[in-house]
């Protein structure tokens, strides 16, 4: 996840991606493979109209502004988001959370937090001190922060339209996931039970175990 804060202080990393792609499979089914670039939702707009009734998805995340607007638009209307890869990050907040129906096909799916947990609230002092280390100045840093607060109301907006509980995402910024263990991981990888618990209901299939293997960083399973 890429906040505004991110693009000008590098606050909170997300796992690197290529710039994505967006494909017409046919009429009722798009794709999109790669990161939440800050043009992305242009790229999404190019392909997408009201005959799609899928969205395939294999992305790392990329930035908040462009994935809350994709968000915003696929909530008002009816498409089944699909995960063959991963979809983590901004992905997972935005698109996967979109889906109307949501199934994960060979693929995970990871939370670790979204602009509201991560850069609001107690971490707000911590971000302007972050900034004003790496010498952007009070005016920039005032404009990020009037940015921070309309992306902040747009999450607000997109989850009440999605039913989904915002807990999820003041979890996800913990070191350890909630699992009050002492460890520290990269993303929380969400179990059925856990999907239900933050009202993300009907998930169909799992996190996938091939890939978990092949992970190079720390998870939080749950």
């Amino acid at each position: 996840m890429k906040s505004v804060l991110l693009l000008a202080c590098g606050l909170f990393a997300s796992i690197p991606a290529a710039a994505g792609t967006w494909t017409r499979v046919d009429k009722a089914t798009i794709k999109f493979d790669g990161g939440i670039e800050s043009d992305e939702y242009d790229r999404f707009i190019a392909v997408y109209d009201w005959n799609v009734k899928e969205l395939i998805v294999n992305s790392g995340g990329g930035v908040t502004e462009a994935g809350i607007k994709i968000g915003l638009m696929l909530a008002g209307s009816d498409v089944k988001v699909t995960v063959i890869g991963e979809c983590l990050s901004s992905c997972a907040n935005y698109l996967f959370v979109a889906g109307h129906r949501r199934e994960i096909r060979h693929g995970i799916v990871g939370f670790h937090g979204n602009v509201k947990a991560c850069f609001t609230g107690a971490k707000l002092a911590d971000t302007i001190a972050d900034m004003k280390r790496q010498g952007v100045s009070d005016k920039d840093i005032a404009s990020n922060l009037a940015r921070q607060d309309v992306e902040v109301a747009d999450e607000a907006r997109f989850l009440g339209i999605m039913g989904v509980d915002q807990a999820l995402f003041d979890r996800s910024c913990t070191d350890d996931k909630g699992l009050g263990d002492g460890g520290s991981y990269a993303f929380l990888l969400p179990k059925k039970a856990t999907f239900e618990k933050y009202r993300i209901y009907g998930v169909v299939g799992e996190q996938d175990p091939a890939i978990l293997k092949s992970l190079k960083w720390p998870y939080a399973l749950d």
